[in-house]
């Protein structure tokens, strides 16, 4: 009796000790309990004040994150709730990242006309924004199947519900309709492949070398199955070809400021996730189990790059164009990671900071398009360059990283991934690694083509009106803001890379 008493006090003090480490979810999960409490006053005052109390609450959240991020150096990763949970660099800086994509999120919300005047469930849109980065951070501490997959189906369902958060809108509920079914069959094939990993596997943890000394047993064609059955909503969230179906309708009718959320920071979250997993294939599993891996997300990285490029080439409206480019950037990153090389994290972690600033930019150049001009396809921007040249400016710089051009840290990025996978190639002398590498810079070229259509349409293609409107707005001002660090980081990329050096450095 004694001891069981002893037993549960020990675990008790080991659960309260471990909420030390949840203070930017606790944060959110605060503020999401204040927005839901404060929504249901009828008071106008109070209504207006719900994006600026999320707001706050990102931004404690942020200040959080930077607080553990400081003190990270010289410390060991630290695994907490029994296991469940772990906070390293990794996790940090991926929060970091999820914070900057809220506050960004809640930005262009504000902006927004269309949510302002037709949007009337304002306190629900706030606080499962809230929700969405409070699963996010638990999906990038997850190092347990079952909490991996509490966290992701919170992601999950919060998603679903901001998709259709104008219910009035039948594009939104359509797509809505479309994210769900999509969904929740990546859910359940994902289950599935984690019952087979418990099973055979004998742990739910998978940071545990036991349970991956079992799984090195199996058969590698029966291995790679369960692997593929595993991530399937993972490619999911990172909108990977082939579960990247959902991408383009969901993309056409969710509102901006959450479709530039959806292509950012759920896409962290899961490589993330992927990163954790291809490490401990790395260090814990045979050569010819490693190769066929490599293989395989090798295989879904030249899926992704062909399926998002040459679809985006036939786009006639912007958001389904950037859906599918953004299936192309999955691609991207996956070649970076089919080396499982440690090295390879410090590339697709910057690349994926660039692609923040990168995904918010040009959808709020979307977003002003479609509520400021009323043009919802590409060739309706013809000449609008020249009646807006600020506006003209700005889109050229982010569609010019966008394409991984210089002078934008978009180049850089690009130019990292592909120095890492030639690195790689030239240390293994793997074949897959060059061929993604050619792929990859093949591919870059033809993405020049359709992201260069919309500068092409502004500047060069005839408009009636020659009047020049150059009065800055606020959207003007947010999207110079956004613009800045894709110019800082070229010119400093050393200022990126030297803090995700030291967040790889402290991370498992």
């Amino acid at each position: 009796m004694n001891i069981t008493a002893q037993s549960l006090i020990t675990s008790l003090t080991e659960i309260l000790g471990s909420f030390a480490f949840l203070g930017p979810e606790l944060m959110l999960v605060l503020f999401f309990l204040l927005i839901v409490a404060l929504d249901l006053f009828k008071s106008k005052l109070i209504k207006a004040s719900l994006p600026w109390v999320a707001l706050t609450g990102i931004l404690i959240s942020l200040i959080s994150q930077i607080y553990f991020l400081n003190n990270i150096q010289g410390k060991q990763a630290k695994i907490f709730f029994s296991g469940l949970l772990i906070t390293d660099g990794l996790a940090l800086y991926a929060g970091l990242l999820f914070s900057v994509a809220g506050i960004l999120t809640i930005v262009l919300s504000v902006l927004s006309k269309h949510l302002q005047v037709k949007f009337s469930g304002r306190g629900e849109y706030y606080a499962y924004i809230l929700v969405l980065l409070a699963g996010l951070n638990l999906m990038a501490k997850s190092v347990n199947l079952l909490m991996l997959f509490v966290a992701l189906e919170l992601v999950s369902i919060a998603s679903y519900l901001l998709t259709t958060a104008i219910k009035k809108q039948q594009d939104a509920m359509e797509s809505g309709l479309k994210y769900i079914l999509y969904g929740t069959l990546a859910s359940g094939v994902m289950l599935y492949g984690m019952s087979f990993l418990y099973g055979f596997g004998g742990s739910l943890s998978f940071l545990d070398t036991a349970f991956w000394a079992n799984l090195s047993r199996l058969d590698s064609p029966f291995f790679l199955v369960i692997f593929l059955l595993t991530f399937a909503g993972f490619l999911f969230k990172i909108a990977a070809a082939p579960f990247h179906f959902w991408a383009p309708d969901v993309y056409e009718g969710a509102p901006a400021p959450i479709v530039a959320f959806f292509a950012t920071a759920p896409k962290i979250a899961g490589f993330v996730v992927i990163i954790r997993f291809l490490l401990q294939i790395k260090n814990n599993l045979a050569t010819t189990l490693q190769d066929d891996v490599m293989l395989l997300v090798g295989g879904i990285s030249l899926l992704s790059l062909v399926i998002g490029n040459f679809t985006a080439l036939w786009q006639s409206r912007a958001r389904r164009l950037l859906a599918y480019s953004s299936v192309a950037h999955a691609g991207f990153l996956l070649a970076a990671l089919a080396a499982l090389a440690t090295n390879s994290i410090e590339a697709v972690l910057f690349y994926l900071s660039v692609l923040l600033f990168m995904n918010f930019g040009i959808f709020l150049l979307v977003q002003v398009f479609e509520e400021r001009l009323q043009i919802f396809d590409i060739k309706g921007l013809a000449g609008q360059g020249k009646t807006y040249p600020l506006l003209g400016v700005l889109a050229i710089i982010i569609l010019i990283s966008l394409t991984g051009l210089p002078p934008t840290a978009g180049f850089t990025s690009k130019l990292l991934l592909f120095t890492n996978i030639w690195q790689n190639y030239s240390a293994t002398g793997n074949q897959l690694l060059l061929t993604l590498l050619l792929v990859g810079l093949l591919l870059t070229g033809v993405a020049f083509f359709y992201y260069i259509r919309i500068p092409y349409f502004l500047f060069f293609k005839r408009n009636l009106n020659p009047e020049k409107k150059v009065v800055l707005g606020r959207e003007d001002i947010v999207l110079a803001f956004i613009s800045f660090p894709l110019l800082l980081f070229f010119f400093q990329p050393a200022w990126l890379t030297e803090l995700i050096r030291q967040v790889v450095l402290y991370s498992i």
